[in-house]
């Protein structure tokens, strides 16, 4: 299987996205490649996808004037969510989210603003550390995803203050996902599971203690990931691919959501069978590789979704090709499982 994998990180490489795509479809690109992927500018010649993102947007040509990476008021950096028809942070600091799954040193990084001005990346956690919690977050209804990954592996333990001077600690936002339901969230709740998965990770290595003496609301968080794995079994199919509603064993709806994700998995898994295999096995499994011990990623079942997502990805990668999304995070996880496996 091992050689399936291979191939399939080989054939990512052929992603050849351009300064014209959407920003976090570039960010997506870094994810499954590496920081020294390259993406090609109006003129043909490569430039690094990363530095593009992060200081090459504020230019005369783009069509966002100023770029994507903006300057407030108080000189703190971020990435605006979308502009002139170009999506760039489409969700809660998506982009530091990613960018701590790919280990990015944030005082040695820098950003350029749309005012000319260049600061260390960490001034862009700074300013999400001061907004985004509680406020931004729960007005917007968003999910939490990407500020437990940024947030879990970025701070030491302990607590900040918000900008309305409120304490603000991890936990606190540990127990808002634990709060929400199975599904939550795009992608059907997988990134919603993979933060919560990143921060019980880092728990337990700064706390060093086992799952079994954790207390609130990390316990909870435990809990909802061990539910998570145990569906997930449950609901694999026989192929070995893992379906969108994955959280789920009834076949009654709860919501319009659950609704919707039906309807789609039926039309995909009928229509469109590789990408719906793709899609949801590969998004299941960039939380799940992340977070079990290598002596579930050797069982059968886990074993049976790699494969079949690398088979499906191998035999049919020009289908893929503008499915950034769901090659990008299957790319992703296979990678992490190969390393995994590999480093024990």
């Amino acid at each position: 299987m091992l050689q399936y994998i291979d191939k399939v990180i080989d054939l990512a490489k052929e992603l050849k996205l351009t300064t014209s795509h959407h920003p976090w479809e570039i960010q997506h690109g870094i994810l499954a490649n590496g920081t020294d992927y390259k993406i090609s500018n109006p003129l043909g010649k490569e430039t690094n996808a990363l530095d593009f993102l992060l200081r090459g947007t504020n230019v005369e040509w783009y069509p966002i004037p100023g770029g994507i990476v903006r300057e407030d008021e108080d000189g703190y950096p971020y990435f605006i969510e979308r502009e002139k028809g170009l999506e760039a942070e489409i969700h809660v600091n998506l982009f530091l989210g990613e960018f701590s799954t790919l280990g990015i040193d944030l005082d040695s990084t820098t950003v350029l603003t749309n005012l000319g001005n260049e600061y260390p990346l960490r001034k862009a956690l700074v300013r999400a550390m001061l907004y985004t919690f509680p406020e931004k977050l729960k007005e917007s209804k968003e999910e939490p995803s990407w500020l437990l990954t940024s947030f879990a592996r970025y701070l030491p333990t302990g607590s900040w203050k918000n900008i309305n001077g409120e304490e603000v600690r991890l936990e606190d936002i540990v127990e808002y996902a634990n709060e929400l339901e199975l599904g939550f969230g795009s992608c059907f709740g997988t990134h919603v599971m993979e933060g919560i998965a990143v921060g019980v990770i880092k728990y337990m290595e700064k706390a060093e203690i086992p799952p079994l003496k954790f207390q609130s609301p990390w316990r909870e968080a435990h809990e909802k990931l061990e539910l998570g794995i145990n569906l997930v079994k449950k609901l694999q199919r026989e192929d070995g691919s893992i379906p969108r509603l994955w959280f789920k064993s009834d076949p009654i709806p709860r919501n319009l959501n659950e609704f919707k994700l039906m309807i789609e998995q039926l039309i995909g898994i009928t229509l469109l069978r590789p990408r719906e295999i793709v899609y949801a096995t590969g998004h299941t499994l960039d939380w799940l590789v992340q977070y079990v011990p290598v002596q579930i990623l050797s069982q059968e079942w886990v074993v049976r979704a790699v494969e079949i997502t690398a088979r499906t990805i191998g035999n049919n990668f020009h289908k893929f090709l503008k499915e950034v999304s769901s090659l990008t995070h299957a790319v992703h996880a296979l990678k992490v499982y190969k390393d995994k496996l590999g480093n024990n």
